[in-house]
């Protein structure tokens, strides 16, 4: 008992405590860091279209040059018929309003873009920035996936069945792009289901879809 008090601490009632001070979360670097575990891109833009900043998907959706690209560290459409979309969602947002830009160069692949005006100072009503939320894209397995499958004991071929499912992918497209038989592609699917405890693999879908879309570390540092 004697070497138990050694280790008690004195009692401060909470009016006498000292608040401890709020961590510097916000600094541009760990700001940074937080956006790129996203798997949305995330754009900051200034009411002209200059690009302040780009999380991980972002810039890598701007190197593909498939639907969006920096021109001069502006953000432009990567068909010309498309600029004008994002000319008028920033005039938009400049007035405060929010808007949906849908992108669709390639109909099997599309983009979509939520505009959100951002003023200076909370409270504020002029606006001076623009966060661009990008609709992540399909086939791009997250790191919730692989922790998703790894908490429910799935094998590799069956997180690849999960995935394409989550993509929108049929049985028989699965058993395509897999090169495997629909027999095989139906026993992973009932294992899936199993495993997960789920009445149909519709519900282990939408359980997927509504957790939170992690970006994998092996994508980040293929960029670096």
């Amino acid at each position: 008992m004697e070497m138990l008090s050694q280790f008690r601490f004195p009692y401060v009632p909470a009016a006498d405590r000292t608040p401890a001070s709020p961590p510097d979360a916000l600094q541009p670097g760990m700001l940074a860091r937080v956006l790129d575990e996203i798997d949305h891109g995330l754009l900051l833009l200034d009411l002209t279209g200059r690009i302040l900043h780009a999380n991980f998907p972002a810039r890598r959706e701007l190197m593909s040059g498939h639907t969006l690209r920096s021109i001069d560290g502006m953000l432009a459409a990567s068909q010309a018929g498309s600029q004008p979309k994002l000319r008028q969602a920033l005039k938009d947002a400049e007035r405060d309003y929010r808007s949906i830009v849908e992108l669709d160069e390639d109909p099997e692949d599309p983009l979509s873009l939520a505009f959100i005006p951002l003023a200076a100072l909370h409270g504020a009503s002029t606006v001076d920035t623009v966060l661009v939320m990008c609709s992540r894209r399909p086939g791009c397995e997250s790191l919730t996936m692989q922790m998703f499958a790894r908490s429910k004991r799935l094998t590799r071929a069956e997180q690849n069945v999960l995935a394409r499912l989550c993509a929108g992918h049929g049985a028989e497209e699965i058993a395509c792009l897999e090169g495997i038989r629909m027999s095989t592609v139906r026993t992973h699917i009932k294992n899936v289901r199993q495993k997960t405890g789920s009445n149909s693999i519709r519900e282990v879908v939408y359980r997927v879809s509504r957790m939170p879309q992690i970006v994998s570390a092996l994508r980040i540092a293929s960029e670096n």
